[in-house]
């Protein structure tokens, strides 16, 4: 079967997450590259920690949006143990990791429309960005137009996140949340037999809120489920949810 390698996909390989790798190539050579997620913070992106700043070495343009992903590359022999401020090449746009208004973290289930493709750790992934947000790789059954995926054909999928405080118990160590995709196709038969990737930024803060309030403490593991389908784009008859765990190794 066609898979589709769009440029973000193997810009990524889906890990898009603090994944840094040193780019030397002789002794005199200190550059890193380094794709990861941050905060857009007027006219730079501030990491994880709240506390780094990435300041490109050329004008952003116009950015709308919240959160990002960004690839970027920068001199490791300017940067210092107490650096806060690091100058950074941008080596693509940004991309915005922004759920969209109906995919907010929410305790009602959206019934999915349609599978993903996988949940496996080896084609999709959690990271975080703080202890608060979660950055999620979805692989997704897409239309493919001339060789391309058209806007039109992404604005139609959704990827509400969800959780059930009623079914948290003070013996729970896992946070259990739910990913619905849901494809708005108005009636219409489209096919789909190729896939590319989601990427979004999710506050889990709620969340985590209600499963302290419940157990007394935050989660040791994350737990993700959803209904998945690698052969083809129909959700699978009886049960074709898919669930996979990540650590949590934050505290208070």
């Amino acid at each position: 079967m066609k898979q589709m390698k769009f440029f973000l996909v193997a810009l990524m390989a889906v890990v898009m997450g603090m994944s840094v790798t040193s780019c030397m190539n002789g002794d005199d050579n200190h550059n890193v590259t380094m794709t990861v997620p941050v905060k857009y913070n007027y006219g730079s992106f501030l990491m994880g920690d709240a506390t780094t700043k990435l300041v490109p070495t050329t004008e952003l343009g116009f950015l709308d949006g919240t959160m990002y992903i960004i690839s970027c590359q920068y001199d490791q022999s300017q940067v210092t143990a107490n650096s806060n401020s690091i100058s950074v090449t941008l080596l693509s746009t940004p991309l915005c990791i922004d759920p969209k208004s109906n995919e907010s973290l929410t305790t009602i289930k959206a019934d999915p429309t349609n599978p993903l493709y996988s949940l496996d750790k080896q084609q999709s992934s959690l990271v975080y960005y703080d202890k608060n947000t979660i950055v999620l790789t979805m692989p997704y059954w897409v239309k493919v137009t001339n060789s391309s995926v058209e806007d039109s054909e992404v604005k139609k999928h959704s990827f509400v996140l969800s959780y059930d405080p009623t079914a948290m118990t003070a013996s729970d160590t896992k946070l259990k949340l739910y990913i619905s995709h849901v494809v708005e196709d108005a009636g219409e038969t489209v096919t789909r037999s190729n896939f590319t990737y989601a990427y979004r930024a999710y506050s889990i803060r709620a969340a985590l809120a209600a499963f302290k309030e419940k157990t007394g403490k935050l989660p040791k593991y994350l737990e993700l489920t959803a209904q998945t389908n690698n052969s083809k784009d129909e959700l699978k008859e009886g049960n074709g949810e898919t669930s996979v765990e990540y650590d949590y190794a934050f505290t208070e």
